[in-house]
């Protein structure tokens, strides 16, 4: 395909089709911001545009809201929009802009995008989001985590300073404390000793690590000096140096295979509104041990329990059978809530519904209301559950696949004299300076030095 192709060809054609791209992108947001301002999305149960965005044309949710608050930020910033349309600016840079860029401001920053790497517009746009936000430090304070695909679990905090200072000194205590060498591989020097106000949590750390003894230290790592940050943490957090299996509740699936029929995983832990993380056979055999395990037993049917007629409400075990079944998210098509789900009696209790896992599903509040109060119909069907609109319209549960071609967009770009010197800036390796731009950008900055 490209082995007739001169290096500056390919150069040339890669360049000249990121042009494109960005111009198309541009359309492509335009679009959005007209659909989303007309409810186009409306109709189907669908929660909002981003949601039929996710959907429809398959972005994730983050991706579609970032475009959609790309789209309608652009709707005021006609110069942006403008040289974004004829590809000489790419997403990237546009996307920083409009985080800052008002009507003021909007041909200064363009005209930094025009001229300067992403790199640096990026960079002024973080200076300038922090120099003019007016919330205390404190007040923008987070601790978030989400579940990585392999099990494990990814904090990402943002702490004071100064009690940012404590828990970095803290667990740098508890890792100088721990036996062994805390010190990579390229760095021979000792370890600084403990500073004075932390030398009692420093000797507690030791004395620890000496009663566990050697057969009870960490595993081999990549990184020692990071791994026994984490241990260290765990220590402070937890008050332990090991984590509280007793605390958790493990999944069992009992089928034929190594998987069960919907190829999920034999094992998973209930994380509760974060859904059911995935673990290894032999991680789950080695909590079972102390944790608190709701075995599943499912037939072929994926059945895993059954109460009849003889109560109304889910028991905590079915709703845990239910949650594992429906993998802990809204039942209904292209919905992703995974927070507050309610069990929901296709056929209702009161018409002599069982509560059956057959006759359940999960749903999120706003669709649990659709159901009940907007006409939507729930059937059982082969596999599963459909559903339908009022009107007997069925939801689907994808949106046909988004088709395109290079050569149209290309051809529709080309008209418009996009080529490979389009989106190339006009920077000439000079340095930046931001302080000037700053002071202009951040009102307060700006009145400070017109005081002056």
């Amino acid at each position: 395909m490209f082995d007739d192709m001169m290096t500056a060809e390919v150069e040339s054609e890669l360049v000249g089709m990121a042009g494109h791209l960005a111009a198309g992108t541009c359309r492509l947001l335009q679009l959005m911001a007209e659909f989303d301002r007309r409810d186009g999305w409306a109709g189907h149960g669908v929660r909002s545009c981003a949601h039929w965005l996710n959907w429809r044309v398959g972005m994730s949710l983050r991706t579609a809201r970032d475009h959609l608050r790309v789209a309608h930020a652009l709707r005021d910033l006609p110069a942006t929009t403008a040289a974004f349309a004829a590809g000489r600016v790419s997403y990237s840079k546009v996307r920083a802009l409009t985080r800052v860029a008002t009507a003021d401001s909007e041909e200064s920053l363009l005209a930094i995008a025009l001229n300067g790497t992403t790199s640096q517009l990026e960079t002024l746009v973080r200076a300038a989001r922090a120099g003019a936000d007016a919330r205390p430090v404190a007040a923008r304070r987070y601790l978030r985590w989400t579940w990585a695909s392999d099990g494990s679990l990814v904090l990402r905090a943002r702490i004071p300073p100064e009690q940012g200072a404590v828990v970095i000194a803290e667990i740098e205590a508890a890792t100088a404390g721990g036996g062994g060498s805390a010190e990579p591989p390229d760095a021979p020097q000792p370890a600084p000793e403990p500073s004075a106000e932390h030398h009692h949590a420093w000797q507690e750390a030791q004395q620890e690590q000496a009663a566990r003894g050697a057969e009870h230290a960490p595993g081999p790592a990549l990184d020692p000096v990071s791994a026994r940050r984490v241990d260290a943490l765990l220590a402070l957090v937890a008050g332990s140096a090991t984590p509280k299996a007793e605390r958790l509740v493990v999944h069992l699936r009992v089928d034929d295979d190594a998987t069960s029929a919907a190829g999920r995983p034999l094992a998973e832990i209930d994380a509760g509104s974060i859904g059911g993380v995935p673990i290894p056979v032999s991680t789950a055999a080695r909590i079972t041990c102390t944790a608190d395990v709701q075995a599943l037993l499912v037939d072929r049917r994926g059945n895993p329990l059954y109460l009849g007629r003889s109560r109304r409400l889910v028991s905590r075990a079915q709703l845990r059978a239910l949650r594992a079944r429906d993998r802990y998210r809204c039942a209904f098509p292209g919905c992703t809530h995974r927070r507050h789900l309610e069990a929901h009696h296709v056929r209702p209790w009161l018409r002599g519904g069982p509560t059956d896992i057959d006759n359940l599903l999960l749903l999120c509040g706003f669709h649990h209301m659709l159901v009940h109060d907007h006409g939507y119909r729930i059937t059982a069907a082969e596999g599963g559950f459909r559903f339908a609109r009022p009107d007997g319209v069925p939801v689907p549960d994808a949106g046909a696949p988004p088709h395109g071609a290079v050569a149209d967009l290309v051809a529709r770009h080309a008209r418009r004299g996009i080529d490979a010197r389009t989106i190339t800036p006009d920077w000439g390796g000079e340095r930046l300076d931001p302080n000037p731009i700053l002071a202009w950008l951040i009102p307060e900055l700006r009145e400070r030095a017109a005081a002056a």
